[in-house]
């Protein structure tokens, strides 16, 4: 490298650094505070939800939604209360029956704006799985039927061309 080449490179550097240095700025909210939302069971009558660091002594909402639906269940988001710690422990009970994953979400409320504060996912087993191909039971007897034939014409034409040799 020559020195000039050298020159041209250091008119960049400022302007990196600053671009590093924003880009900092901008991610430090995001983790000042982890919050960590997790879903303790999720049955078919409701979920159980356990958070930690939200803000303290505040009202929450707690939202559970459908995966594959996206529809909000249980009427929409319910209020809850954090405790000191910024916890939050609580059981919201709605039916799930027919809902195989939900997403369940904690947000803070500022004036009229909806924040969300964290979120997690479960599969609930609640829902009856997709089934593939036909249950009638009238085409499995006539594949079983047509695969014995199948069998039974494939020995004669074996037994008659092995006489045939004899």
């Amino acid at each position: 490298m020559h020195p000039q080449d050298l020159t041209r490179l250091a008119v960049y550097q400022p302007a990196i650094g600053a671009v590093l240095g924003v880009t900092w700025l901008a991610a430090a909210p995001a983790t000042a505070a982890p919050t960590d939302l997790r879903v303790d069971s999720a049955t078919c009558n409701g979920v159980s939800v356990s958070a930690q660091g939200l803000p303290a002594n505040q009202q929450l909402f707690l939202l559970v939604t459908d995966v594959s639906t996206g529809k909000a269940l249980g009427g929409g988001p319910s209020p809850v209360r954090s405790d000191a710690n910024g916890e939050v422990h609580t059981h919201r009970s709605v039916a799930l029956n027919g809902v195989q994953t939900v997403d369940v979400s904690i947000w803070t409320k500022n004036g009229e704006t909806l924040t969300m504060a964290a979120r997690d996912k479960s599969t609930t087993n609640c829902a009856s799985l997709p089934r593939t191909g036909s249950s009638s039971g009238p085409i499995l007897l006539v594949g079983a039927l047509l695969l014995g034939a199948g069998a039974i014409l494939v020995w004669r034409t074996r037994e008659v061309l092995r006489r045939g040799r004899g």
